[in-house]
């Protein structure tokens, strides 16, 4: 049988054994919660908001879908008047290189619904450095989605009234009969020209008459186009004072004189025929 002291020692350490182990998983849980690696050191920058949509301490923060750190505190602060949240973010200095001073943080959504998370978008710049800041730009998520969705519908609302009162071109063709029959009116006819043409269209390129030949024959179509060039050079003549009958077609008194001296020389003609005795003496000796 076991000394009574012996046993007593002997629960005294498994008890202590039982509380360090209870306080080592405690740590871990404490470790793991928090997304923080034991064996890895950290880099702590931050960045500042007005509202941080959500975002609670323990979210982790990302470069590109990857998880690099998480969020440690979130603190307020006044700056000029105004209430700000500062929120810290613990980055994993295996990953810490990756955040650069320019970089843009984001706060996002798991899904529509989901848990907040801080997505960082790099730069070119230097690396960040311990207690550095880095610009956070807003991403409305579900609330820009409703107020989009919102604004959306009212319009369509504000159409649908426009329609039933009859407002605007779309309104009155469907509250305008007369209009809405001279629609389809016009419409018939566009449809008829438009045959139309296609036809004459079908006509030109089968044809054998002057116009599908021009278009066919390059050397008529270089004929013709000269021919009426030609045509409008006489025709610039005849409306100016140059030649004889731009002359006659400009000048009214010169086309009177010659009109008066045809009209003599044709008495004379005719009154030598009746009697050419007067004009013209025969004389054997």
């Amino acid at each position: 049988m076991k000394n009574l002291k012996e046993l007593k020692w002997s629960d005294l350490k498994t008890g202590i054994f039982f509380v360090l182990g209870l306080g080592f998983a405690a740590y871990l849980g404490l470790v793991i919660g928090k997304n923080t690696s034991m064996f890895t050191g950290v880099t702590t920058i931050s960045v500042m908001t007005n509202n941080v949509n959500g975002l609670a301490e323990n979210n982790f923060v990302s470069v590109a879908g990857k998880k690099i750190g998480t969020v440690s505190k979130l603190n307020f602060t006044m700056k000029r008047d105004s209430l700000y949240v500062i929120a810290d973010l613990k980055l994993r200095n295996e990953f810490a290189g990756l955040v650069t001073k320019d970089s843009k943080a984001t706060i996002r959504s798991l899904g529509i619904l989901g848990d907040k998370y801080v997505d960082i978008t790099t730069g070119n710049g230097p690396s960040v450095r311990e207690g550095d800041f880095i610009r956070l730009e807003t991403d409305d998520g579900l609330a820009g989605l409703t107020s989009n969705a919102k604004e959306t519908m009212e319009k369509i609302n504000t159409l649908l009234d426009n329609l039933n009162n009859g407002k605007g071109p779309a309104g009155r063709l469907i509250s305008d009969e007369k209009m809405g029959n001279e629609l389809n009116e016009t419409i018939a006819n566009l449809r008829t020209t438009s045959a139309e043409l296609s036809k004459v269209s079908t006509e030109l390129s089968k044809g054998n008459g002057l116009l599908p030949r021009l278009m066919k024959d390059k050397a008529l179509a270089d004929n013709t186009a000269q021919t009426l060039e030609n045509l409008k050079a006489t025709t610039a003549k005849l409306n100016s004072n140059q030649g004889t009958i731009g002359k006659l077609s400009s000048d009214p008194a010169l086309y009177d004189n010659l009109n008066r001296t045809m009209n003599s020389l044709d008495s004379l003609l005719t009154d030598l025929k009746r009697k050419p005795g007067r004009y013209v003496k025969f004389s054997l000796f």
